[in-house]
């Protein structure tokens, strides 16, 4: 058994294909296959599912994964440690949730070209339930996500709690509502939304539900001010931050409504692989960075 054999196993694993790790590891495709083969052969089993698509690992090659991510990871950092002067160096794969606005994950990406040059910088903005499933499948070595009150993250990864997200009801001025308003009147309103994978509109969907009242979605949209444009024009009540608001050309055509029994705020928190290794340091510098952007909203 040796280390290259290894390395291209964990990176069709991470990568979910021989083709994807092929590339990472500028070999052919046919190189990544024998590597994998001679420590299939070495283990006597089969560490891969080659009937799936993405490529799965066996149970066996789950017990390996486990295994060979910490020893490689610690040679990375020997090396980093050696050849680098112990700077953080190569692929670094983040992410922030939509929610948080598509700018907030300017802030981060800043920071770590300043403070670790050598490491190259992958960022995605999506929804918090892609984020967790890009984590669980370590197409991502970190994220930032936001969770309902009450629920916590895998315990398969780090996490650190690290803010909150407060969500606030909003309608158009001319939108006759109390306030506070009450369920039964928000319930004959449609709704401006964001799609399927929201957490915060899973939380306002199910507390309709649980009081079953209807929750009719109008219109699916990405993007606050469209969302905010159709919500001003009497489409649908909607969901957003209340930064979101203030910082809208539109915040003068709509109002926040509050609602008896329901505060739809979300913990912030960055979860990382317990593999990270060398790369630490720049899971640091987005958390600080994050922190820093909750602070300023």
């Amino acid at each position: 058994m040796n280390l290259i054999d290894l390395e291209a196993f964990v990176s069709v694993v991470d990568r979910g294909s021989i083709v994807a790790a092929a590339a990472h590891l500028h070999l052919t495709q046919s190189a990544v296959t024998r590597r994998i083969q001679n420590l299939e052969d070495v283990l006597g089993t089969p560490l891969l599912d080659r009937q799936t698509r993405p490529l799965q690992a066996t149970r066996a090659g789950h017990e390996t994964y486990e295994f060979a991510k910490p020893v490689l990871s610690s040679v990375n950092d020997l090396k980093t440690g050696i050849m680098d002067g112990g700077e953080p160096s190569g692929d670094f794969r983040f992410g922030m949730s939509r929610s948080l606005g598509d700018l907030a994950i300017g802030l981060p990406i800043r920071c770590l070209r300043a403070d670790f040059p050598k490491v190259r910088i992958q960022a995605f903005v999506q929804w918090s339930a892609v984020l967790l499933e890009r984590l669980a499948t370590r197409a991502l070595d970190c994220a930032v996500v936001l969770l309902p009150e009450g629920s916590t993250p895998p315990a398969s990864l780090m996490s650190e709690r690290i803010g909150i997200a407060p969500f606030t009801i909003v309608a158009a001025k001319s939108v006759r509502l109390s306030q506070p308003a009450t369920f039964e009147e928000l319930g004959s309103n449609a709704w401006v939304l964001n799609p399927h994978g929201c957490s915060a509109r899973q939380v306002l969907e199910s507390a309709f539900q649980q009081r079953g009242l209807p929750f009719v979605s109008a219109v699916e949209a990405e993007g606050f001010e469209l969302q905010l444009s159709l919500i001003a024009d009497g489409v649908g009540l909607g969901l957003v931050m209340p930064q979101v608001i203030r910082s809208s050309a539109l915040r003068k055509r709509i109002k926040p409504v509050t609602v008896k029994g329901l505060s739809p705020t979300h913990n912030v928190w960055i979860l990382y692989s317990k593999h990270i290794g060398r790369l630490a340091p720049a899971v640091r510098c987005v958390r600080e960075a994050v922190k820093e952007h909750l602070r300023a909203h």
